[in-house]
């Protein structure tokens, strides 16, 4: 099991504090360790959030559950009662253990370029390798050719793609003018996740000056876990694919 630092026990027991003072026996019960009645098990989907976090909290999933169905952690996470409580409002199932393990051996492949920008992407690569994902870096002066390799990466369907420039609306225009491509910018997190959703983002543009490290790290941990997202229904006459 993993160990908590003291910050991450100090964040449990401030939780646990705020749900005593509102009278909530359940905070106790989930620190000592009682057990929820088990829910049936669904199998993994892009609707479902991984979160890999050693201790799980409301900040680790804030904005993130729009649209989730199951909460997917570590076998040793520590899930504090604040968080139960909110998946228990969402109607989100907690998974851990195995079950949440069998989501990286089925991460899709993800291709990274670098378009136009000298800002290094050597710690979104590093945070994603660390998840399990595999990913491969490119580089390329020219914005043309840089969404032309991520169209031949997703268009098979089964890699993403993250383009990583200062040249965003470039980009996008860009990367959308090609068949199978659906790009959407990184912005927040929930703004967008809600974007991913609405269109199955196989490609994300983030701008690397754009955010703090920290919120890039959940957008591109979200992006990535969240897998191959098919083009919703409504929109496959209209954007052919």
């Amino acid at each position: 099991m993993a160990t908590a630092s003291t910050e991450d026990i100090q964040c449990i027991v401030r939780e646990v504090m705020a749900q005593l003072e509102l009278g909530s026996n359940r905070a106790v019960a989930s620190v000592v360790g009682l057990q929820e009645p088990p829910a049936a098990l669904q199998p993994p989907s892009a609707s479902d959030l991984f979160v890999d976090s050693r201790v799980v909290t409301l900040e680790s999933i804030a904005g993130r559950l729009m649209g989730t169905k199951q909460l997917m952690v570590l076998p040793g996470a520590l899930v504090t009662p604040a968080v139960r409580d909110e998946l228990r409002r969402k109607g989100v199932m907690l998974v851990r253990g195995s079950a949440a393990a069998t989501v990286r051996k089925e991460l899709p492949s993800v291709l990274l370029v670098v378009g136009l920008s000298r800002h290094d992407p050597t710690a979104a690569v590093q945070t994603l390798t660390q998840l399990g994902i595999r990913i491969q870096t490119e580089t390329s002066d020219c914005m043309i050719a840089s969404t032309d390799k991520l169209a031949a990466a997703v268009a098979p369907g089964q890699s993403l793609g993250l383009l990583w420039t200062r040249h965003t609306a470039l980009g996008l225009c860009l990367a959308n003018r090609r068949a199978g491509v659906r790009a959407v910018l990184a912005t927040n997190v929930s703004a967008t996740a809600a974007a991913i959703s609405a269109v199955g983002a196989n490609v994300l543009v983030v701008d690397p000056t754009v955010g703090t490290a920290y919120e890039k790290k959940q957008i591109l941990r979200d992006f990535c876990l969240g897998g191959i997202r098919p083009c919703p229904e409504a929109l496959k006459e209209r954007l052919g694919r």
